[in-house]
């Protein structure tokens, strides 16, 4: 099976499995993490070892890790088999777990987040040259990072898998000419806020307090507030400036006559490392009080991820410096090395002094999209990078 069609088959096989956390409805990566190891087995390869944990959900969430090779350093690649919910199926051309192939193209939710991270890993595997090795490989495969990495990664760093001297890629950002290496992310603040009115009739808002309405009003303020107090640019980051984007809106009120009396919806906040994200926490927190001293109603602010960007210097760390080399080496392009909003394994990692690059060959503006897609040329492109890395 020529390297295409492994890639094709391997897709079919792994990104028909939905594989999305309990947290968001779904029944967690067990049956992907199944499929995966049935594929490792078939290649040959049955040195892994699993970390397993159970969730709140009771639900089994699975990690587990290979690694090739007897050399002192280690090459990392580490990828997660988690990915959001389908969203809304009719905004899809086809079914998100009917994986559909065409014009090189390979469409499926996950497909690019990150399941061209899972392809990737594999298709290096299986075409692996162990006479040629200048580096082990490891590859870690990873649960629940789209929902707080607490049975992922963050369990894996606790085993002390990862080493300082290791050499780590986290293929889950890139760009279309797969030049960019990201070397630094900012801060994740998650937050969820309860606005309480007072119920009523709708038609009778006199003796109400619109909660729906209430929580319209503070978006606003809050918005401009937000904007006001975090204007700081940074222009290694792509964007520049922090974001503050309201998200997920809980159901309130069952029929249209009646006025909600609670409102309940959630921030996506990414703020840039020059803001303490404590002081940044405190700051928000009396954004809500003078609101609510103006408007009436109450508002409690709870704080679901918050995530601190580590201040690790990245730029000439050695795995920086070998995928720097081998773009240029294989793709004749000079990398350069940006910060970015979304959050990664990387982050984690580099807040325990391991150094951790960011990088892959992808479509951007992709990832939770509908029609979500990966293109199988930057995959076997991708490859070379890698082996080029473990053969020099």
């Amino acid at each position: 099976m020529d390297d295409e069609e492994f890639v094709k088959n391997t897709a079919r096989r792994i990104l028909s499995i939905p594989a999305v956390s309990p947290e968001n409805g779904g029944n967690g990566e067990l049956k992907k993490a199944e499929e995966i190891l049935n594929i490792l087995d078939e290649m040959g390869y049955k040195n892994y070892e699993k970390y397993y944990v159970d969730d709140n959900f009771g639900v089994t969430r699975p990690n587990f890790v290979i690694k090739t090779g007897n050399f002192e350093k280690t090459l990392w690649i580490i990828v997660h088999m988690d990915t959001v919910p389908a969203g809304d199926v009719k905004l899809w051309a086809h079914d998100p777990y009917d994986v559909h192939i065409e014009n090189g193209n390979i469409y499926a939710r996950g497909a690019e987040d990150n399941g061209q991270g899972l392809l990737t890993a594999l298709l290096l595997l299986k075409k692996l040259d162990l006479n040629k090795m200048r580096l082990n490989l490891g590859i870690a495969f990873v649960s629940d990072e789209e929902t707080g990495n607490t049975y992922g990664i963050k369990y894996l760093i606790s085993k002390n898998i990862f080493k300082p001297d290791d050499l780590i890629v986290v293929p889950d950002a890139g760009t279309e000419d797969g030049n960019i290496i990201e070397t630094a992310e900012k801060s994740v603040l998650w937050l969820k806020f309860t606005v309480r009115g007072r119920q009523g009739h709708a038609s009778m808002p006199q003796e109400a307090l619109n909660a729906f309405r209430l929580s319209s009003k503070f978006i606003t303020f809050f918005d401009d507030e937000l904007h006001k107090t975090f204007s700081i640019e940074n222009k290694m980051f792509i964007p520049s400036v922090s974001t503050f984007e309201p998200t997920k809106h809980e159901k309130n009120i069952d029929n249209i006559n009646t006025i909600p009396g609670e409102d309940i919806f959630y921030y996506d906040c990414r703020i840039l490392p020059g803001y303490n994200l404590e002081e940044a926490i405190e700051n928000i927190q009396k954004m809500v009080t003078d609101f609510t001293k103006k408007n009436g109603g109450e508002i409690d602010m709870d704080v679901i991820e918050s995530e601190p960007s580590p201040s690790f210097n990245m730029e000439n760390s050695e795995i920086v410096l070998k995928l720097k080399d081998a773009i240029e080496k294989i793709k004749g392009k000079k990398a350069m090395t940006v910060g970015i909003g979304g959050s990664t394994f990387a982050a984690f990692l580099r807040a325990r002094n391991i150094p951790a690059a960011v990088w892959s060959t992808t479509v951007i503006e992709n990832a939770h999209m509908p029609n979500e897609f990966c293109r199988i040329d930057d995959i076997i492109g991708d490859v070379k990078i890698y082996e080029y890395i473990l053969y020099n």
